[in-house]
């Protein structure tokens, strides 16, 4: 396996093949009698052995991507696309890796297509195979997602109510935002002086972004590619067309309406501060209309803005507002102050959201053209840390703004750890809570195979990295 596209082709093959005994699947589809694989996941050695290979594959994925790194700053041109393609064909079946969510997404759908309010109810309210698979965390909470997805589930449900069919549908979602990712990213980069294959390198075929995006079938890459898509369009000057399409990124998602500061600063590359105010209340003001409309003309409406607590029900150790809340709660419990303990950590996330908005702010006026990118990319950023909750693939949302916005050797080997380390530890997800064992063994796995890659990244961004001329 010398060549790394037939190296990340057989990783991506392992990794399909290992998501049959790994992945969460509803008892009733077919991957629940799968031959041999259905075996393997009756008993923990079976699930062990599943997850041995899953991390394998990963690993191989990840090491065919830092060869394919290798090339790029050594001035080679390797196919990305066709690269990146090849990769993702054995994730378009399998079930969804690392996370439940796609099957809140189909049970969601589900209570639209049967006359339910998907923000007043949770998946709870239907019965059936539909919600044989849906984490009982989210059972009895209504949907945080924008008014397209929901539109859409409700229509695919319309058709059929067998979960796997739907979740296929809105992983079909979830490769749509990456062409659109892949079509936006050499556009930027190219706008922004930076070169496009290096660029399309780190963003679109990075691991992370194939095996969270398509395989987790999470629709943040519908919201992610119309946002870069908006951006683009900006760049070309139709930014009244961007600020619309940032709209519709919202309507997925509500921080894809953030790309609103790039087409502001678009669209007054050079004014005084009040100029700028007038741009984004310009920009701003439409991309609300876009989702107002939306949510309008899909039937969802807008009930969705008063769920969007319901992710912070999961105390995420990616966000540092959790972080001091749990550790401030926890110290206070400790000293028998109960009350104080339970309110500490409600004050400390609306901390972290305020600080978070006024760096949001900041950004929104002082960001030029030349920094538009980096400033989507640090107010994405900085709502995935100061927010009341981060999953692993949320750092997804910052990567390819951050990626086009020149970045240094510091800023790209950091983007290339956490895509290594959020790749190959995907599996230490929600859904091994509670079992030791598996964790254990997984946990030492992840460290024997990181280890060496993070050495090989290490080396491979010591090299000079190529420039482009515009």
């Amino acid at each position: 396996m010398r060549s790394p596209l037939v190296r990340g082709l057989v990783g991506s093959v392992v990794v399909a093949f290992a998501s049959l005994v790994t992945s969460v699947v509803p008892p009733s589809s077919w991957v629940a009698s799968f031959p041999i694989t259905s075996d393997l996941r009756a008993t923990l050695p079976g699930r062990m052995v599943g997850l041995s290979f899953m991390v394998a594959g990963l690993g191989l994925l990840a090491w065919a991507w830092l060869s394919t790194g290798r090339q790029v700053l050594a001035g080679q041109r390797p196919p990305l696309l066709r690269m990146a393609t090849y990769w993702s064909l054995p994730l378009l079946l399998i079930p969804p890796l690392f996370s439940r969510d796609a099957w809140s997404y189909a049970a969601q759908g589900a209570l639209v297509a049967e006359g339910f309010d998907p923000y007043a109810v949770g998946p709870g309210a239907l019965s059936g195979h539909i919600i044989e698979a849906v984490d009982p965390m989210w059972m009895q909470t209504p949907a945080p997602y924008g008014p397209l997805p929901l539109a859409y589930g409700g229509l695919m449900a319309k058709l059929t109510m067998d979960p796997y069919v739907l979740m296929l549908a809105h992983r079909l979602l979830a490769v749509v935002g990456v062409i659109l990712i892949a079509w936006a990213v050499p556009r930027l980069a190219t706008a922004c002086r930076v070169d496009p294959v290096f660029a399309t390198w780190l963003v679109v075929a990075n691991p992370m972004l194939l095996t969270h995006g398509i395989g987790a079938a999470h629709n943040d890459m519908l919201m992610l590619g119309l946002a870069c898509s908006a951006f683009a369009l900006a760049l070309t000057g139709h930014w009244g067309t961007a600020a619309v399409l940032a709209g519709v990124a919202a309507a997925v998602k509500l921080p894809g309406g953030l790309v609103a500061i790039a087409i502001a600063a678009v669209m007054s590359p050079l004014a005084g501060r009040m100029q700028r105010v007038a741009s984004l209340a310009i920009a701003g003001a439409l991309s609300v209309l876009s989702l107002v409309t939306v949510g309008a003309l899909t039937g969802v409406g807008s009930g969705w803005l008063g769920a969007l607590d319901v992710p912070g029900l999961v105390r995420s150790p990616f966000s540092i507002a959790n972080l001091v809340g749990g550790a401030t709660s926890g110290i206070l419990g400790w000293l028998g102050e109960d009350t104080a303990a339970e309110q500490s950590l409600q004050i400390i996330r609306l901390a972290g959201m305020l600080l978070a908005v006024t760096v949001i702010a900041v950004l929104s006026l002082r960001s030029s053209i030349h920094y538009a990118a980096r400033a989507v990319g640090i107010a994405l950023l900085t709502i995935v840390l100061l927010g009341p909750t981060a999953h692993d693939w949320y750092f997804l949302w910052c990567l390819p703004f951050l990626a086009v916005a020149r970045p240094g050797r510091r800023v790209t080997t950091a983007i290339t750890a956490i895509s290594l380390i959020f790749t190959i530890a995907a599996p230490l997800n929600s859904s091994l809570r509670g079992a030791t064992i598996p964790i254990l063994t997984t946990t030492a796995l992840v460290l024997v195979i990181v280890a060496p890659l993070l050495n090989r990244a290490r080396t491979l961004l010591a090299a000079p990295r190529p420039t482009v001329g515009v």
